[in-house]
Parts: C-alpha cells; sequence; structure tokens
C-alpha cells in the first residue's frame, strides 16, 4: 500500500515498477556520480528489467514520487548468514534528487526499507556507504549505528583476475 506524505510539495512511496526505470537509472547515476564512480554505473534498461522484476529478483526497489515524476529510490536485499535464522535486509542504494532533499523523502524511504525488513522477520538493516558521504548525519537521525570495529574489504580488477586464476596446489599422496 502506498504511504502518502503531506510536505510543501506532497510524495509517495511505493514498490517500483518497469515504467519507474528510466528514472530509477538517473537516479543511481546521479549517486554513482556523487560517488566519483560513474564508470560504475553500467546496466541498461534490459538489464534493470531483467534483474529488477519477476519472481526471482535479487533486489527490491521501493521509489519516491512527486508530481508524476521519480524523485528517490532505496534499493535493497536479502542477504542470508550461515547459523542466523532469517534474513538481514542490506540497504544497497539511496539517493534522493539534490532539489528534493530535507522534505523527508529520505527518511520515508528508509522506513519503508524498515517495514521490508520487519516484514521478512529480520533482526537488522545493513548499509555501507563511503566516508564523507552526507547521507550518514540521516542514518545517524533515524536510528542506523556506526559500527566503528568494522572493516569493509572488496576484491575488484586485477586482484579479482588473479585471484580466480589461483589453482591449488595438488593434493600430496601420504603413505
Amino acid at each position: 500500500m502506498p504511504v502518502r506524505q503531506k510536505t510543501p510539495q506532497s510524495f509517495t512511496i511505493r514498490e517500483s515498477s518497469p515504467a519507474d526505470i528510466p528514472g530509477i537509472m538517473r537516479l543511481k547515476f546521479e549517486l554513482a556520480v556523487s560517488d566519483a564512480a560513474p564508470f560504475t554505473v553500467r546496466a541498461g534498461p534490459a538489464d534493470w528489467q531483467r534483474d529488477g522484476y519477476g519472481p526471482n529478483a535479487p533486489f527490491t526497489i521501493f521509489v519516491a514520487e512527486s508530481e508524476s515524476r521519480v524523485v528517490g529510490m532505496a534499493i535493497c536485499a536479502e542477504r542470508f548468514f550461515p547459523g542466523w535464522v532469517g534474513p538481514t535486509v542490506a540497504l544497497l542504494d539511496l539517493c534522493v534528487e539534490a532539489n528534493c532533499r530535507n522534505r523527508g523523502i529520505g527518511t520515508a524511504l528508509l522506513a519503508q526499507v524498515a517495514r521490508f525488513a520487519k516484514a521478512r522477520a529480520s533482526v537488522m538493516i545493513e548499509l555501507t556507504m563511503r566516508a564523507g558521504n552526507r547521507a550518514g548525519a540521516l542514518y545517524e537521525r533515524v536510528g542506523y549505528v556506526n559500527v566503528t570495529d568494522a572493516r569493509n574489504y572488496v576484491l575488484a580488477g586485477n586482484a579479482l583476475d588473479r585471484l580466480a586464476g589461483f589453482a591449488a596446489p595438488p593434493a600430496r599422496k601420504t603413505g
């Protein structure tokens, strides 16, 4: 059910549909530019259609709509950890158009992701963001906690290629 918020310019939070793909792509690129990583955005409309919708979609997209235009998005996915009961929800992306910020849209999108998590019996929502991202203030305001003793590692590019090409030495015969 859509959530309606009244502000000087009202907006609606809802689950996205394939018709929202152009707006989602625009926001995803805006987010990548703000992270100084526009080269990471390579998916086209067909990729978003295939991956974002249907019974096996690996992520869920919520959008904020104002005046028939997508002005914000939150993308999340379930993650499972061995030994835990139920999923953890990972907030993968949150973006609100620059000219629509400070109207409660980001908070409303985060609340929708929280409802998504609760509906799946998730005990927490996790996210990773770059240091200096101004959205950190929003996350902390709504209750997210910075886990200072955790580290986030990535393996990419040549290092990924090298490790993928690693061959374990043959097993030694004993006895």
